[in-house]
């Protein structure tokens, strides 16, 4: 997968199926009902009961709708998704505008990953890899990738400014 910046935001270009399915993947796990989803972006913020019922009544529902807000985002711009020329692969253009969206819903996608497949602090460092589960691998993969577009989000990657989308030419 290669990252450009252009006049309109970033574009990922050469995301193999595999990828494609882990991007389709993110509004799927913000809008997951699974309890260990759901505590994990959702934790308990305070110690006295009657503090942390009305922070659910009150804030809760407010944070379900930016969770609803960002998964219908980040699938608005998966839909347009374009073949590279050739290949399997395909493109992707992320809007500047976007940009806050998606950075909160790669990073609750990779939160959810994580609970979802039982990882822990451990199965995260670089030597742990071999000893995790198949699944767990895969969800390690799919946990860095999404890690690797945020990356490209925040500017931490040098890129170019490759001027306006629709001159952009793929042969």
């Amino acid at each position: 997968m290669w990252a450009a910046r252009f006049d309109e935001g970033y574009v990922l270009g050469d995301i193999t199926p595999a990828s494609a399915a882990t991007l389709k993947g993110v509004p799927m796990l913000l809008e997951s009902a699974d309890v260990r989803v759901r505590q994990r972006l959702l934790p308990e913020t305070c110690d006295d009961p009657e503090d942390e019922q009305q922070w659910r009544q009150h804030a809760v529902p407010e944070l379900e709708r930016l969770f609803a807000s960002r998964a219908h985002l980040v699938r608005t711009d998966l839909a347009g998704l374009r073949p590279m020329p050739k290949s399997q692969n395909q493109l992707l253009l992320i809007p500047f505008a976007h940009g806050n969206a998606w950075l909160a819903a790669l990073n609750a996608a990779r939160l959810a990953l994580f609970v979802l497949n039982e990882l822990t602090a451990e199965s995260m460092e670089p030597d742990a890899f071999a000893t995790v589960t198949p699944k767990q691998q895969e969800a390690l993969l799919r946990i860095h990738l999404l890690a690797e577009v945020q990356s490209v989000l925040l500017g931490d990657l040098e890129l170019e400014s490759a001027g306006p989308f629709a001159d952009f030419v793929i042969e």
